[in-house]
């Protein structure tokens, strides 16, 4: 895929996975994200994704649509925000997602490559383009 198409997909779309690694294995966890910019943030509590991002850790992360069939991952260090300003605003941008006072911390993923792939033609497939992924919790045709 082209990378203005990756950007659509990685725009379009709210649910994706952290992989890391954990310990002497490979581990993926399931966020609700938003870009800011050019990074993708989600929030989090104390443990493996906030310790990731503590220690600068390289990650991918990972949003596919199945019906579609496209997968974009995005390869960059994470990093913790602290600032107050980008916190609220990250906390501002994400509010949706979490109740009030659950997963307070924030991180920022700033990729450095990006890629993504068809599995099949979006023609093919008679899915939407990338530009109207399905979103989290959308019902699937005939449902």
């Amino acid at each position: 895929m082209k990378p203005e198409e990756c950007d659509q997909c990685l725009q379009a779309t709210d649910f994706g996975r952290v992989i890391t690694k954990l310990g002497d294995t490979i581990a993926a966890f399931p966020v609700f994200y938003a870009r800011v910019g050019g990074d993708i943030i989600f929030r989090t509590d104390p443990g493996t994704k906030l310790a990731a991002a503590v220690l600068h850790t390289r990650v991918t992360f990972e949003i596919d649509d199945a019906r579609a069939g496209w997968s974009v991952m995005a390869v960059g260090f994470c990093e913790e925000v602290r600032s107050l300003a980008e916190l609220e605003h990250a906390l501002a941008t994400l509010d949706q997602y979490w109740p009030e006072g659950e997963r307070q911390r924030v991180v920022r993923i700033h990729p450095d490559r990006v890629t993504g792939r068809r599995l099949r033609s979006s023609e093919s497939a008679g899915s939407p383009s990338p530009a109207r992924a399905p979103q989290f919790g959308e019902a699937k045709e005939g449902q």
